[in-house]
């Protein structure tokens, strides 16, 4: 009998955030919509053109809730990442990004708090 491991080191979330893919120059070359994500990294899909490849450095940007009541309810977060895997889903593009620098804050796994 065939087992499949599951090799992921972290837990994934389902988030469902607007998201962009920008070169180290700040030109958008992927545009898409988040998926999952864990500590370290996103997963976004979206539709063709994608230009990005594996081991691309770039700069992840995402439109994610604010966690406060008050105030804009949409907050930019925008991180250094490296392509680490492009795939095709169907006619969409699947790009899993892994963040360079610092792994996300626990609240973007967990989500907001509702009061």
């Amino acid at each position: 009998m065939l087992r499949v491991q599951d090799r992921r080191r972290h837990r994934r979330a389902a988030r469902v955030w607007p998201a962009v893919l920008r070169d180290r120059g700040g030109r958008i070359i992927f545009r898409g919509r988040t998926v999952d994500i864990s500590p370290c990294s996103v997963k976004v899909v979206g539709p063709p053109p994608a230009a990005v490849s594996e081991g691309m450095d770039v700069w992840l940007e995402m439109r994610i809730p604010a966690a406060g009541a008050s105030g804009p309810k949409q907050r930019r977060l925008k991180v250094q990442a490296y392509v680490r895997r492009v795939t095709d889903i169907g006619k969409w593009k699947c790009v899993i990004v892994v963040i360079s620098e610092n792994d996300f804050a626990p609240d973007l796994l967990i989500g907001p708090r509702r009061t």
